[in-house]
């Protein structure tokens, strides 16, 4: 495969990944890290683009390689931020480190002609991506732990076969007698890593997407608890020995109603809510059956221990107060059934 289509297929990869980031943040809101993601891109194609013109630029051989070098070494800093921002879900300043990197080359670049040394300039800029790559790879794979996503497997395998063909362009460059892989093989692959790359960011995005509707079906909007849905799709399909039903039911909830407003009513029910889901063990299920009305389910209970479980719940209702009007949360009444049967 000639130069020029090589360079043609690199510039592509970073265009339709540029354009990919901006549809993408303009329909789903400021999604972390995809703006600058596509700045990246943006300028990896800026930077692939002067890299294969001719002189009908009008621009001297010297500048066009240093812009290249620059745009493009900025370009991957970019990159990286961007990967971090999307991995940890919020934009930071302190993610903005990795373009310390870059900006030192181009400075050293502006200041001494060295990247004029096709060999020396190659080296550095692939040893460059290599570094930056690497930082991506580790921390889209560490976060990983707390954020479950397929597309993260993807997306992490993808950035990590890209930082193994730019160490391999560099290997190609500095040993090419003894390179694993020729340089133009590395860099033909690389381009499809820049495809992938920018196919499983795409797939993250989608499957947080989804998490969040997922999650939103299944949570009362009121409370920010599980509901009547979730909670009856969380139960086992059989009933076994040690299993415990507790439904809490705030007694005379419609005085606070008539007597303070629907808002203030609301107010109680989230305190409420909030009580028994700090106050339920982890283990168990939580749902808001409707109105004042609440469920727990418990496996591995005596009939003594749910009903201890269910009277502390009710226990740290009871001790509630609302700060504005001094309103007290009303009693609420327990109910427990162990073994199907009520206690």
């Amino acid at each position: 495969m000639d130069l020029a289509t090589v360079l043609l297929l690199h510039k592509s990869s970073f265009i339709v990944g540029a354009i990919c980031f901006f549809y993408v943040r303009w329909r789903s809101g400021a999604t972390p890290g995809l703006g600058v993601l596509a700045v990246g891109f943006t300028l990896l194609a800026i930077a692939s683009t002067l890299a294969g013109w001719d002189e009908s630029l009008h621009m001297s051989a010297n500048a066009r390689t240093f812009w290249s070098f620059s745009l493009g070494a900025n370009g991957y800093g970019l990159m990286t931020v961007g990967l971090f921002g999307l991995s940890r879900r919020q934009n930071s300043l302190r993610d903005w480190w990795p373009l310390l990197l870059p900006v030192v080359l181009t400075l050293s670049a502006a200041i001494t002609p060295w990247y004029l040394d096709n060999g020396l300039r190659a080296s550095v800029f692939n040893g460059s991506a290599t570094i930056l790559l690497a930082l991506s790879g580790f921390v889209i794979a560490r976060d990983f732990f707390h954020e479950r996503l397929t597309g993260r497997l993807g997306l992490s395998a993808s950035i990590w076969l890209a930082t193994s063909l730019s160490a391999l362009v560099v290997i190609g460059f500095i040993f090419p007698n003894d390179a694993p892989l020729p340089p133009r093989y590395a860099f033909f692959l690389l381009i499809i890593c820049h495809f992938a790359v920018a196919l499983f960011v795409l797939v993250v995005v989608q499957e947080r997407a989804e998490e969040k509707l997922i999650r939103l079906a299944n949570t009362d909007m009121l409370t920010g608890i599980p509901n009547r849905q979730h909670f009856f799709n969380s139960l086992p399909k059989s009933l076994g020995p040690g299993d415990a039903f507790a439904l809490i039911d705030i007694d005379f909830f419609k005085r606070v109603n008539d007597m303070y407003g629907h808002d203030k009513g609301d107010v109680v029910l989230i305190n409420v809510a909030r009580t028994i889901a700090q106050s339920a063990p982890a283990s168990c299920v939580l749902g808001r059956l409707g109105g004042e009305e609440f469920s727990l389910f418990f496996r591995g209970q005596t009939a003594a221990s749910a009903f201890a479980f269910a009277e502390r719940i009710r226990e740290a209702v009871n001790a509630l107060s609302l700060s504005s009007k001094e309103i007290r949360s009303p009693l609420p009444s327990v109910q427990v059934w162990h073994f199907g049967k009520r206690v």
